[in-house]
């Protein structure tokens, strides 16, 4: 659908992009005109803080998680505040009384891949003026919250295709909320952001879901074997509903990985998050036989 859409590469794609929007809300089953498009979820991220936040107003990120929220918090003057995660479980008193604009969370997280109990989100939901859950790696759980976002007026859903459906180069994503919201953030999204050829490999990925459901079966299962290795290697690993997992490392396993060809994400200095650790995603299964073996290699350097 890509290669065929390269055709029409000497237009502007439809302004209003109505036709992925379509494709968007038959595939969650949700009204076309909840939802918003942009030139990935890191986009539309701007394009919430751009409508809902004006200088000085409290805004609200639990940490760890993914650093382009305080970036973007940070673009707007906005009072930050970055409650921790408590053995990786989010407390949601925190959030009683201090009046927030705008929360935002991550379901699965970035970079712990653990979800939040939905308790937890109810309860911001009530006690902050907007909630947006960032469910990029949605897919790969068996829990969103798509729901929330039908129910409560003041909630945004953020989704990707970069992840669930591996369109990262293609630069798509979209989000879920309110009539209201929604057309706030088309206001003043980048006009022609996204281009003809991705929205059809987009449209055309949706049409392949099954295809995509089983690929999701196969990852998750390589997943849970990984950890279960890691586990009984003595490594401190946490359990994921994401497509990745967070390894407690030494300083320089990440180099010890690099050399053997194996890339993996260094994370430090990271709040809520004490010394180094990797973030591995799960690749394919031979792949990951040689993180593994290269794992126990460097276990038995480790206790030479």
């Amino acid at each position: 659908a890509y290669i065929n859409a390269l055709t029409k590469i000497g237009r502007y794609p439809d302004a209003s992009y109505s036709k992925l929007k379509k494709a968007i809300s038959e595939y969650l089953g949700v009204e076309k005109e909840r939802i918003s498009v942009g030139c990935g979820s890191s986009e539309l991220i701007s394009r919430v803080f751009d409508a809902l936040v004006d200088e000085a107003d409290k805004v609200v990120i639990p940490m760890p998680s993914y650093s382009l929220y305080l970036l973007y918090a940070f673009l707007r003057n906005a009072i930050v505040l970055t409650p921790v995660f408590k053995n990786y479980e989010l407390d949601e008193s925190f959030f009683d009384e201090i009046d927030a604009t705008l929360t935002v969370i991550c379901s699965p997280n970035n970079p712990t891949g653990n979800t939040v109990r939905k308790k937890v989100v109810e309860r911001i939901a009530e006690n902050s003026k907007y909630l947006v859950i960032d469910e990029a790696y949605a897919e790969f759980s068996d829990e969103n919250f798509l729901e929330f976002a039908l129910e409560f007026d003041n909630v945004i859903i953020l989704r990707s295709f970069s992840k669930f459906f591996g369109l990262a180069g293609l630069r798509i994503g979209y989000a879920i909320s309110s009539r209201e919201i929604a057309n706030a953030i088309e206001k003043i999204r980048l006009p022609f952001a996204i281009s003809a050829p991705a929205v059809e490999a987009a449209i055309s990925a949706i049409g392949s879901i099954d295809y995509y459901e089983e690929l999701k079966r196969k990852i998750i299962s390589e997943r849970e074997r990984i950890f279960s290795e890691l586990r009984r290697m003595g490594f401190e690993v946490l359990p994921s509903k994401a497509n990745f997992l967070l390894v407690r490392a030494e300083k320089d396993m990440a180099e010890f990985l690099k050399e053997s060809g194996i890339v993996v994400r260094r994370i430090e200095n990271v709040l809520g998050l004490d010394g180094v650790h990797l973030r591995i995603t799960v690749g394919r299964e031979n792949e990951n036989d040689a993180l593994l073996d290269t794992l126990r290699s460097y276990g038995r350097k480790s206790t030479a």
